[in-house]
């Protein structure tokens, strides 16, 4: 498809019409295959691109790079983040990484961190991690904190058991009993 508008701006003849080719990638000993979007001048044959061509090809090679590295895709950082019913800024202040952080993690312009990650990760298995770390960003007091369910975490230590019980309270009650 050509489009009249766009001129070569190499040869001033011929349009410039959209390429959508397959490009071979390697990264960390795996290759895929990612698409390469550029303009083929249909006079002088030269191929090109422009900033909107460029951010799709960097982008593409990014969402390959977390995928080899065992990264969440930018989708998937923004469905948990959707799911925990954060904005980016809200999400930023919670989890660290700076005020548009999560932007760009979201649309496969940069990778978060291993650590950033995990800590995601954690947060989506232990629901109540969330809480904790809306605390300690500020976001909400007492009353927006809700513990759905009350946790009991056993650890053995010389015959005792330490019983951690979750209540609304900013810190759980800790009550030692002697093992039977």
């Amino acid at each position: 498809m050509s489009d009249s508008s766009n001129v070569c701006p190499i040869c001033g003849e011929g349009p410039l019409r959209v390429q959508v080719d397959k490009n071979v990638a390697e990264y960390k000993e795996h290759t895929g295959e990612l698409d390469l979007h550029f303009f083929v001048c249909d006079a002088c044959g030269s191929e090109q691109t422009d900033a909107t061509q460029l951010r799709a090809n960097k982008r593409a090679m990014m969402a390959f790079k977390k995928r080899v590295d065992g990264l969440l895709s930018g989708a998937e950082v923004r469905a948990l983040r959707r799911q925990l019913k954060l904005s980016q800024a809200e999400a930023a202040k919670v989890f660290g990484g700076g005020p548009v952080a999560f932007s760009k993690y979201e649309s496969d312009d940069v990778a978060q961190s291993e650590a950033m990650d995990r800590l995601l990760r954690l947060v989506a298995a232990v629901p109540d991690a969330l809480h904790y770390l809306q605390r300690q960003a500020g976001l909400g007091g007492d009353e927006a904190v809700q513990w759905t369910t009350t946790r009991m975490v056993l650890a053995q230590e010389e015959r005792h058991t330490l019983k951690v019980i979750a209540s609304s309270s900013p810190e759980p009650e800790q009550v030692w009993r002697k093992c039977a």
